[in-house]
Parts: C-alpha cells; sequence; structure tokens
C-alpha cells in the first residue's frame, strides 16, 4: 500500500506542485515546513564546484515518504568557468509523516572530514 500511495505521489509532483514549489535555502536551516501529499519544495543551493571542488549532495536516509523528483544545476549564460551555480534540488511529498532531511556540502575525493556546511530541516506532511 504504501508503495502505491508513493507511486501516485510522484506522479502528482509531475504537475503543478512542482512548477511552483516552496524554496528552502540555507536560511532555513533548523526550520520545519508543512506540505501536502503531491506538494513540492525547491532546496535551492549556491555552489562553486568547478573552483573550489565543494558540491551539496542529499544525505543517504530519507524516507520514503519523500522523494526527489528532480535536481538541476543552473549557472549565468556569459559566466566563466569556476563562476558560482544554483543548485536546484525538488522534493516531494509521497505519504503523511514527519520527515528529516540533511543536506551536505563536501568535496568528494577528502575521505574522514566532516562537512564544509550542512542544512538540516524537517517537512511534516499530511494528507
Amino acid at each position: 500500500m504504501r508503495r502505491l500511495a508513493f507511486a501516485i505521489a510522484t506522479i502528482l509532483c509531475t504537475s503543478a506542485a512542482v512548477a511552483d514549489p516552496q524554496v528552502i535555502t540555507t536560511a532555513d536551516n533548523g526550520r520545519t515546513f508543512a506540505l501536502k501529499v503531491g506538494q513540492c519544495i525547491d532546496v535551492r543551493l549556491a555552489t562553486q564546484a568547478a573552483s573550489t571542488g565543494y558540491q551539496w549532495y542529499l544525505a543517504p536516509g530519507l524516507n520514503e515518504a519523500m522523494s526527489l523528483a528532480a535536481r538541476t544545476v543552473t549557472t549565468p549564460g556569459d559566466a566563466p568557468p569556476g563562476a558560482p551555480a544554483q543548485l536546484d534540488f525538488i522534493l516531494c511529498a509521497a505519504a503523511p509523516a514527519e520527515v528529516p532531511v540533511t543536506f551536505i556540502k563536501y568535496r568528494p575525493w577528502e575521505k574522514n572530514v566532516l562537512p564544509a556546511e550542512a542544512l538540516r530541516f524537517t517537512v511534516e506532511i499530511t494528507p
């Protein structure tokens, strides 16, 4: 039954909910957000991966009540190499639950090193 609910919510997330999601940034660290099943959020993070190597990643362990619908990288058309870019992670609510979400920023080749930065928030999903 949960798989069916997850599949239905994933299909719903491809509609208007993805077109105009609530935007979350690092300024929202520690906050709690309310979503209804089928709604999405846009986690918008700045990066300079080409010049510093640091990249944002969705931490493992995301509850199945929420799914990653898309990940995009946007840079200005005339940006030189290494210029800042914008990462957008679209997360969609699939089933009622309280979901802790964590993003971490690190260099993937560095092992056993604490992340340079982290973004943690909670999403309360209702029917």
